[in-house]
């Protein structure tokens, strides 16, 4: 009975080691799962404050997506806007180029037709140049005939042709040294144009205003070439006394001197009068007139030369009445032409040559 309990014991206290074992180990189980639990619990509270963390991140990245999102619209409405703007910026420009193109084709035809004016205006110079060229010419050719100035000069015309053929057939030609026919051969073809030549008083002649503007005025009185004198064998006091001095300078081949004389009246609206001079030696002077039928020495019915003072004074005196305060005012010949105030210069002139 007794070996019972003690077996039971034993196998009480077997059991109750093995439960103390167990029991222990379940302890150490049991901390064990604590510290587990612990951790996990750690890990849990870190995990969820990870996921607090990515939740806010997650917020905020739903946030700026929204932000995105809402910029993206507006990108877009902004790109729809400025693709609108490109389309009707690409209209107007095709637009502007097809006006540029007929701007283009404008600016051409314009050039083409600027051109063919700028030719039509240069043309039109040329033609108004030519105009006013002839009108000018036309103008000089008729105030030529005026006689007036240094245009005097111009009716002297002693190498004409039909002069030479003329003067020949009155004198037979000059001889340098014979001088009673020298002076015989002046005379005579003074008398020729005494006896051959029409005295004619001139028609009006027209004075032709500037081309810039002006009236036309007629004027009586315009000079004759010698060819034309000679051809129409009339003619007034210009006209023979160029004639005459154009035969005898033709004759002595420039030689000596001869000069048409212009005389005039101090009373305006006098007609004047033109001779012929033929300066000598010493100061003495022969005159021939062939439209007043003068000579010097007519009176003695012969020719001679005079004191400068007395051969002029004779003459004028001749014309006195015809022209009151008559006055020598030019001499010229082809290639000389000297004016006067008056009767004293052209005789002081005379004596100082």
């Amino acid at each position: 009975m007794q070996s019972g309990w003690k077996n039971l014991f034993i196998v009480v206290s077997v059991l109750l080691l093995v439960a103390l074992g167990f029991v222990f180990n379940l302890w150490n189980i049991s901390e064990m799962l604590k510290g587990e639990l612990v951790l996990t619990e750690t890990q849990l509270v870190s995990t969820q404050n990870e996921l607090t963390s990515t939740q806010d991140e997650l917020v905020g990245t739903k946030l700026q997506l929204n932000d995105a999102n809402a910029q993206l619209t507006d990108t877009k409405t902004k790109l729809v806007t400025t693709e609108t703007k490109l389309t009707n910026t690409e209209s107007q420009l095709t637009t502007t180029k097809t006006r540029l193109a007929n701007a283009e084709g404008q600016l051409v035809s314009t050039k083409a037709q600027l051109s063919n004016t700028a030719a039509q205006l240069e043309t039109a110079k040329n033609e108004q140049t030519r105009i006013f060229n002839q009108y000018n010419s036309v103008r000089k050719q008729i105030y030529v005939r005026f006689g007036t100035g240094l245009d005097c000069q111009t009716f002297i015309t002693p190498n004409a042709a039909e002069l030479s053929t003329k003067v020949q057939e009155i004198t037979g030609g000059y001889v340098a040294t014979d001088v009673v026919k020298f002076w015989r051969d002046y005379e005579l073809m003074h008398r020729w144009v005494v006896n051959n030549i029409r005295y004619s008083y001139d028609s009006y002649l027209p004075i032709i205003p500037d081309i810039s503007g002006g009236n036309l005025i007629w004027q009586e009185g315009f000079w004759r070439s010698p060819g034309e004198t000679l051809q129409d064998k009339t003619g007034d006091c210009e006209d023979m006394a160029v004639l005459l001095a154009s035969m005898m300078l033709n004759y002595n081949r420039g030689e000596y001197a001869v000069w048409a004389v212009t005389i005039r009246s101090t009373t305006p609206g006098v007609a004047g009068h033109v001779a012929v001079f033929i300066p000598v030696k010493g100061n003495n002077l022969a005159i021939f007139d062939p439209a007043g039928n003068y000579y010097t020495g007519y009176q003695s019915g012969y020719l001679r030369s005079d004191a400068t003072s007395v051969a002029v004074t004779h003459w004028l005196n001749y014309w006195t009445t015809e022209i009151p305060g008559v006055y020598i005012d030019t001499i010229f010949s082809n290639t000389f032409y000297k004016k006067f105030a008056d009767t004293a210069e052209f005789i002081k002139w005379m004596s100082e040559r």
